[in-house]
């Protein structure tokens, strides 16, 4: 599990483990006093890997501060099957659709998620007290929705090889700016894809050989990636 440093926003509570300090920006343009009175609506959460965080079938209450792990998000089809349609990973932020009145999709932990549980209602009162807080909240959501058109960009190019479209994916799953790159099963890949399981598993074990992907400890949540090369074969070369 990744370390978890001290979030400095709860500055004189060396208790608090609210953040690791990258997912601070959700509070921007928040005073220290308004900041230590949020403290108390803030609850730091582990969730095990596999557990639902929230579905649209239920009365939304929370958003998430994603401090380590990651999420999937599943959308269901008109024919009720299910695809992942974007993966939120440490410093983003769940559910904040529920804003305007309901989750849009089933949220999915992938590994042990720690995270900043924020009710609605907190975020509610900070938006009518602080103008600051209303824009930085603005650019997160405007973020959210740029991240998931470039999803949709990335993946679902008609004109692009199933291998293309993985490299792309699996950049898209690297761990911030490090060679890190989350390890999904193969059915999990083709779920994002929209191709089989074969295809996926095949795709996958080339980019092994070739060492574009290189299998970190077992039971390691990551693979260790050539971006340089995972670039090149997503661009088409």
């Amino acid at each position: 599990m990744d370390d978890l440093r001290v979030c400095m926003a709860w500055r004189g509570r060396g208790d608090c483990l609210a953040c690791d300090g990258r997912e601070n920006a959700f509070f921007a343009g928040l005073s220290p006093d308004a900041v230590a009175r949020l403290h108390v609506d803030v609850h730091n959460t582990v969730t095990p890997s596999g557990e639902f965080l929230y579905q649209p079938a239920v009365k939304p209450e929370s958003v998430w501060v994603l401090r380590t792990g990651a999420v999937k998000l599943l959308a269901t089809a008109w024919d009720g099957t299910q695809r992942i349609v974007r993966v939120l990973k440490a410093g983003d932020v769940a559910g904040l659709e529920a804003l305007a009145g309901s989750y849009a999709h089933a949220a999915v932990t992938v590994g042990n998620v720690n995270a900043c549980r924020v009710p609605l209602s907190a975020i509610e009162q900070l938006c009518l007290e602080h103008p600051g807080f209303q824009w930085n909240l603005m650019k997160k959501l405007q973020a959210a929705l740029r991240e998931t058109e470039q999803w949709l960009v990335d993946l679902a190019s008609s004109g692009a090889s199933a291998r293309v479209r993985m490299a792309r994916l699996l950049l898209r799953l690297r761990d911030g700016e490090s060679n890190r790159i989350y390890n999904f099963s193969r059915e999990e890949l083709g779920l994002m894809l929209g191709v089989t399981i074969e295809t996926a598993s095949r795709i996958s074990a080339a980019f092994l050989r070739e060492r574009l992907l290189v299998r970190r400890e077992s039971g390691s949540r990551f693979y260790d990636g050539d971006i340089i090369g995972l670039e090149k074969v997503a661009q088409g070369k």
